[in-house]
């Protein structure tokens, strides 16, 4: 019943927040946001804990999986044109990255922040599962590192295509690099709703920034320290 319940309650409500969203296209209607919101009133409301509720869902969890694994058969359909460009790739992945990492330390050094709080923060640019783990080989916070990580993906997803067209960014691959890079997976699924070259090169964005901070990340760290 259990699983039957919240499975159902999540399903009907991503559902009804991707209707408003393709509704209205407000961005800070992205069903990711929206849903996730909601089933936190939801679970709050009915005075459920979050272990019942991760019960009663933990196998949508594990049908993410094929989902994240079929990402790589556009980027392998376009090889090509991505080894060509692999050093111009390389640099943008890596100096988005350490962008990423100087500002947010900045800010958050300028207020006053911990140091723990700073190491695990500034992982927002990487997605949850390797920033948790970053911080937790730094010896920082694996739980703010996750939930900074998680804050920053769905907020990318949700405005990132809004705020790249009112610049003028409007190349499906500067598109596509910029939601990988900033906003993880769910950048990434986003990318794929607006295209598939987008979300190619989302995909793309999303491997080396992976890859890149799994690398700098804890080096930066040691040295900072």
């Amino acid at each position: 019943m259990n699983l039957l319940l919240w499975s159902s309650v999540t399903i009907a409500v991503f559902v009804a927040a991707r209707w408003l969203f393709l509704r209205t296209k407000f961005p800070l209607l992205h069903p990711v946001l929206v849903s996730t919101l909601t089933l936190v009133v939801i679970v709050e409301v009915c005075g459920r804990h979050y272990a019942d509720y991760g019960q009663g869902t933990h196998w949508l969890g594990w049908i993410l999986g094929p989902g994240v694994v079929a990402m790589a058969v556009p980027v392998y359909d376009s090889r090509a044109l991505i080894l060509s460009r692999a050093g111009l790739l390389l640099a943008v992945v890596v100096s988005a990255l350490l962008f990423s990492l100087a500002t947010t330390a900045g800010l958050l050094a300028l207020f006053g922040a911990d140091r723990l709080i700073i190491q695990s923060l500034s992982l927002k640019a990487v997605t949850s599962a390797v920033a948790m783990a970053i911080a937790r080989e730094a010896h920082a916070l694996p739980i703010v590192a996750g939930v900074g990580a998680m804050f920053a993906a769905v907020l990318g997803a949700a405005i990132g295509p809004w705020v790249l067209h009112r610049t003028g960014v409007c190349d499906p691959r500067a598109v596509g690099l910029a939601l990988g890079c900033g906003s993880h997976a769910v950048g990434t699924a986003r990318a794929f709703e607006l295209g598939e070259e987008q979300g190619t090169f989302a995909s793309v964005g999303l491997s080396l920034t992976t890859l890149a901070a799994a690398l700098i990340c804890p080096m930066l760290f040691l040295w900072f320290a």
